[in-house]
């Protein structure tokens, strides 16, 4: 009776932290619509105008894609159409709610690694109240929908719901591409001896995900023709962002803006990133390392993007607290690493600012800061690899 007593407590303990979250996320929603109206740089995220845009369009029967720069799957500008009918603030409470339930499925999955209460609690209160996660989601960013895919497909995919699992991936790839990269590591998971053999459970993943991808877009296809196609799935793979970013790419793109596309510039671009993301997908293959494989993808994936924005940092960002009670890194060196990335990035965003509010020319500044925001991106993620340790 002990034993159930003090589980209740701890339980109804991490409740009350997921309350005051969610509070803390509609203060931060109801500052946003204070800040807009009095500052000239805005809090929301200008994709939510784009979101909500679409989202009328769809009400008034039209494509979501006739409004311009609208790049997702069109099922979120239905998702988002409470945005016009009920409240424009809809959008930012659904993300939020994603966010919390991100958390209960952090604990979940860290209960089942055999974590005690103590840290599995931790880890999710470190997603709860992360100031990034608190800022990207109450902006309006609807990455954090995505990151609930690939928790709750992690989740189903150690239970072995294998259908359920290969479902969800499908619509999270669907949903947003991102997530296509977990693929290998997922599939690599579930292999019991002959890695080049697909077994039951491989054909079982590998099928209900080709037929959720296929289904979804077969369906938006339906709806919307090949704008849909262009918007959603090609335009990511030809775009040419020259707009200012954390990608060492980006100056290299921003000088050759006015040039026929380069495909060696393409294939040299993207050749570092796939062989690395096929080496950890192998090396990390054991089903107990899927969440450390899948965190160390999204790190790789964000590093080597052409385009890398703050937003990008939740594809990993949200994969951490999973593998934190397998790092074994001291807290002094964690806090050393993680100032020196944030101070990195903070000498980023002046720059950026005095660029593009000032209008002073800071482009090679910011190129040089990409390159030193890459390097320490490297140094983290060696750090990271060798202080993890997996737990028997």
């Amino acid at each position: 009776m002990d034993v159930i007593r003090k589980m209740r407590i701890a339980d109804w303990s991490f409740a009350s932290h997921c309350w005051l979250a969610f509070v803390i996320r509609q203060l931060l929603i109801v500052y946003a619509n204070i800040h807009d109206e009095l500052f000239s740089v805005p809090y929301t995220d200008v994709d939510y105008k784009v979101f909500t845009d679409a989202a009328r369009h769809v009400i008034e029967g039209r494509s979501p894609f006739e409004r311009h720069t609208y790049r997702y799957s069109p099922f979120l500008a239905w998702l988002l159409t409470p945005n016009v009918i009920f409240h424009s603030d809809f959008g930012k409470l659904l993300f939020s709610a994603a966010d919390i339930q991100i958390a209960i499925l952090i604990r979940r999955i860290l209960k089942r690694q055999q974590c005690n209460a103590t840290t599995r609690d931790l880890c999710a209160l470190l997603w709860l109240y992360n100031p990034l996660t608190l800022v990207i989601s109450t902006r309006g960013n609807a990455d954090s929908l995505t990151v609930l895919l690939v928790t709750l497909t992690l989740d189903l995919l150690q239970r072995g719901r294998l259908v359920s699992a290969g479902l969800l991936h499908g619509v999270s790839v669907h949903f947003r591409l991102y997530p296509m990269m977990f693929s290998l590591p997922m599939y690599l998971s579930l292999c019991k001896d002959n890695r080049f053999w697909p077994n039951r459970s491989q054909w079982k993943f590998s099928f209900n995900c080709v037929l959720s991808i296929v289904a979804l877009t077969a369906i938006s296809y339906h709806l919307y023709g090949f704008k849909f196609l262009q918007e959603s799935f090609l335009y990511h793979v030809t775009r040419k962002d020259t707009r200012h970013n954390f990608s060492v790419y980006f100056y290299m793109l921003y000088l050759s803006a006015d040039q026929p596309p380069d495909v060696i510039q393409k294939v040299f671009t993207f050749l570092p990133q796939l062989l690395l993301l096929l080496i950890t997908s192998y090396y990390y293959s054991e089903r107990s390392k899927l969440p450390f494989a899948m965190f160390i993808q999204a790190i790789i994936a964000v590093m080597y993007n052409p385009v890398l924005t703050s937003q990008y940092f939740f594809w990993f960002l949200s994969l951490l607290p999973l593998c934190l009670p397998n790092i074994d890194m001291s807290i002094e060196r964690c806090v050393a690493l993680t100032g020196i990335w944030l101070a990195n990035q903070i000498d980023w965003l002046v720059a950026a600012y005095l660029l593009e509010f000032q209008n002073f020319n800071t482009f090679i500044y910011l190129w040089l800061s990409g390159l030193s925001f890459f390097g320490i991106n490297v140094k983290i993620l060696i750090d990271i690899i060798s202080h993890y340790k997996v737990v028997n």
